[in-house]
């Protein structure tokens, strides 16, 4: 080998480069010698060592070195079968050189390729020893691991053979049965260590069945009394071709406990939120209930599963569902943390119940949190709350205003009156002689008296007044929102009257009588003490006048009552007096000059006294109702003098009546027309009927039907004092009236104010594009009829043409004016 050593190192690279390809022509090995410098770096190595092969050292430092070269070998994955196959490429290769090399001395051919073949086998022999003493190794480092793995366990672990004997036992399970440290003489029966028998059955199922795994939980008791929970897996495998079994161990105690202390904190949840004197609910983000309790159901009156079904919004009513939604919408975001809210739930039946709520938000770390809601039924503190507010501003006895409430109310009243401009009258008043009824029937008689006297007042007042009681036989009325103060005289008769009606008590017929004091807001006072104090001082004003009547704190006020009580008072008797007399004003067409029409207006002529003019009984015949039969009586007298001057042969003019705002709201008020002029033998169309601007703008609906109805029997209609109202175009169209008639107030300055001027012009021009006839009242003056003619107007009425006058002196003014010459009632 010595001898031919330096002529094969020539070829030493050829042969690495042929070992090197036949190892690349396998895929593992392509996969393992994909990085070249890895392979440039093994050429290196392998040309080293196939020098050294035939170098003919073979000592110490050989073998070593060939000990490393294996062992670099195996660490990159090169398998035996791998290694084998390049020496045998690596020899075959070598062969044909080796014959050329020595073809001189053919005899040297055979004994030098035998060296070379020791060599490599040598070699082979070497490496094939490192591989195995390196997976040995590997092996016992394994064995080593798993057995320090299996030994420092917190499970214990248990093999056991064919024979119920244990073979292998860690640290962890010999702890867990009390059993000492290992001993090499140990030689035990699973019986010996557990005795459980449910274990030892599955034990024995698992040795005698293939695949086998089971689960059992069992117990283990102390001295100490304690017990220790283990978990056991039983499963069966196959080991050194040998049937075992595996016994894993878990000590489970803590978990156990855990879960025992979880379940008993449970239940006692479960007791508590079952039981609680509150109603609770736990509550969703989509605001429905997934658990309440029975107090909650008690409260509320449904059933857990109707409440699963609802929202807690349906719950609530829904002018405060907003608000709760914003309220829990700042618990969710953090704004808040809590919420406590005194609230009304609605109750299965339909009722509110008084609830305080009390709301907070929960968190739960796996799945949707929500709310839990507290609620408390506090109806019954809520009435005793509302009984108290009640006592403290109201009497016990007749249930009245007291004077805390009194005053309150007075003070809103004052407040709105001098916002409004309106009046407030106090009303004080206090029975006469009640301290007889007490001294001869008794204080439950006397008590009695004050319950009716309350109810009577209560009935006869309006809606936003007030009655009070100030204790004894003393009451105030606060009469609010007053127009006129004539009004106040009005309610305060009414009420003496209601107070003088006969009552019943104990058997006894009594007719209390009263006096009251009044004093007005704001003449009399600007506090509602004043106003009290002053309305008093009138009380006892009206006792010294002989009582059962009332008296103003103002004097002058006193005087105007009386005069309006005489007023009225013989305004109820003018009819069946016959003191009302029809005086009547003719109406004018410009163009012709002729009169076409008359207006009769309504007179008071009191016997023995001077005459009263409408402005001054008119509004108190609204008020009392007596406008209605004497309405009635104005319009048989007007339809029955129209007849009477139509058989003098006087030519067929429009005789124009007032209709009231009551007159014109009557039922059946056609009817009670057509029955008006059959009876006087008058015709329909030569009535024409006049309501004002405001009456009909009051109901247009209703208006509209009264006046088509009018309309269909031939009467003419027309709109009085047009302009001084607030009529809507829209309505004015739809209305079948005739004639609007232009209000005196914008005829007086209408030659000397550019603005009456305007509106004059304006209704006019209005009238005519709806083809409606216009007449001008109040009419004076040539230049006033010369701006009318001038602007188209139709008819004047007023004193430039006549005063309203008798029926005799109308007939002499007809016959010297000129007529149409066929004069037609719907003419003109």
């Amino acid at each position: 080998m010595r001898e031919i050593h330096t002529r094969l190192a020539e070829k030493q690279s050829l042969f690495v480069d042929a070992f090197y390809d036949h190892l690349l022509q396998f895929p593992p090995l392509q996969e393992l010698l994909k990085d070249a410098l890895m392979v440039a770096r093994l050429k290196q190595t392998q040309t080293a060592y196939f020098d050294s092969l035939t170098g003919g050292e073979y000592g110490a430092d050989y073998v070593s070195n060939r000990l490393r070269v294996g062992i670099a070998h195996q660490r990159i994955g090169l398998e035996p079968q791998w290694y084998i196959g390049a020496y045998r490429k690596y020899l075959s290769e070598l062969l044909p050189v080796l014959r050329d090399l020595l073809k001189e001395v053919p005899e040297k051919f055979l004994p030098t390729y035998d060296a070379l073949l020791k060599i490599v086998c040598f070699d082979m022999s070497l490496a094939m020893d490192t591989y195995i003493r390196s997976d040995q190794q590997e092996i016992f480092h394994l064995k080593n691991y798993s057995e320090q793995i299996i030994s420092n366990m917190p499970s214990g672990v248990m093999v056991i053979d064919g024979g119920r004997t244990i073979l292998t036992m860690n640290h962890a399970i010999r702890s867990m049965f009390g059993l000492g440290e290992k001993r090499t003489e140990d030689v035990m029966a699973i019986s010996a260590v557990i005795s459980n028998q449910l274990a030892l059955d599955f034990i024995d199922q698992g040795l005698s069945k293939q695949d086998y795994q089971r689960d059992l939980v069992i117990t283990l008791s102390s001295s100490t009394g304690a017990d220790t929970s283990l978990r056991c897996t039983i499963s069966r495998t196959l080991l050194d071709e040998q049937n075992l079994l595996i016994l894993m161990v878990e000590d489970i105690t803590t978990q156990m406990q855990a879960r025992a202390d979880l379940l008993e904190s449970e239940e006692r949840f479960r007791v508590a939120f079952g039981q609680a004197a509150v109603g609770l609910a736990h509550v969703g983000l989509d605001g429905h209930c997934s658990r309440v309790n029975q107090k909650f159901q008690d409260i509320i009156g449904y059933s857990e599963q109707e409440l699963l079904n609802l929202s807690v919004l349906d719950l609530i009513p829904v002018n405060e569902r907003h608000s709760t939604h914003a309220l829990l919408g700042r618990l969710l975001g953090g704004e808040i943390q809590t919420y406590a809210k005194e609230r009304q739930y609605i109750h299965k039946d339909g009722h509110l119940v008084w609830l305080n709520v009390s709301v907070a938000p929960i968190s739960i770390e796996k799945g949707p949190g929500g709310f839990i809601a507290v609620i408390e039924d506090i109806s019954q503190r809520k009435q005793f709350e509302q009984k108290l507010q009640h006592l403290a501003h109201h009497d016990a006895l007749t249930g009245l205003s007291n004077r805390v409430l009194l005053l309150d109310r007075l003070s809103q009243a004052m407040t709105y009156a001098n916002r409004a401009g309106r009046f407030v009258a106090v009303l004080f008043i206090d029975l006469d002689r009640f301290k007889n009824i007490n001294d001869s029937l008794g204080h439950d008689a006397g008590d009695q008296v004050i319950v009716e006297v309350a109810r009577r007042l209560s009935l006869n007042i309006r809606e936003g007044d007030t009655v009070a009681r100030l204790g004894g036989d003393e009451f105030v009325v606060v009469l609010s929102d007053i127009a006129r103060e004539d009004e106040i005289a009005l309610l305060a008769q009414k009420i003496l009257d209601a107070l003088f009606l006969p009552m019943i008590i104990q058997g006894q017929e009594l007719s209390p009588i009263g006096s009251i004091g009044i004093s007005v807001y704001p003449q009399d006072g600007k506090e509602g003490s004043t106003l009290l104090k002053n309305a008093d001082a009138a009380m006892y004003q009206a006792k010294g006048f002989g009582r059962n009547n009332f008296q103003f704190y103002a004097q002058e006020m006193n005087a105007r009552t009386l005069d309006r009580l005489k007023l009225e008072g013989g305004l109820r008797h003018a009819l069946e007096r016959e003191e009302f007399i029809l005086l009547y004003q003719p109406q004018m067409d410009i163009s012709s000059g002729e009169i076409v029409g008359v207006e009769a207006l309504l007179r008071w002529q009191p016997l023995g006294k001077p005459m009263v003019m409408p402005n001054d009984f008119i509004p108190i015949a609204e008020e009392t109702g007596l406008i209605v039969p004497i309405g009635e009586w104005v319009l048989r007298t007007a339809c029955a003098q129209h007849v009477a001057w139509k058989k003098l042969g006087l030519p067929e003019v429009r005789m124009a009546v007032n209709l009231s705002a009551r007159q014109f709201r009557q039922k059946n008020l056609e009817q009670l027309v057509a029955r008006v002029l059959r009876e006087a033998g008058c015709g329909a169309t030569c009535l024409e009927l006049e309501i004002t601007e405001s009456v009909v703008m009051d109901n247009p609906e209703a208006a509209a039907q009264t006046l088509q109805k009018l309309s269909d029997m031939g009467v003419q209609l027309s709109i009085d004092d047009f302009g001084t109202g607030y009529s809507s175009l829209s309505y004015l169209k739809r209305f079948p009236i005739h004639s609007l008639k232009i209000d005196r107030s914008f005829v007086k300055d209408i030659t000397t104010d550019a603005n009456d001027a305007a509106i004059a012009k304006s209704i006019i021009a209005l009238a005519h594009s709806m083809k409606l006839k216009v007449v001008a009242e109040g009419v004076e003056t040539d230049e006033q009829l010369i701006f009318l003619g001038e602007q188209q107007c139709d008819h004047i009425q007023g004193y430039h043409l006549s005063r309203p006058v008798s029926p005799d002196q109308l007939q002499l003014l007809m016959k010297n004016m000129r007529y149409p010459s066929r004069p037609q009632c719907s003419g003109g």
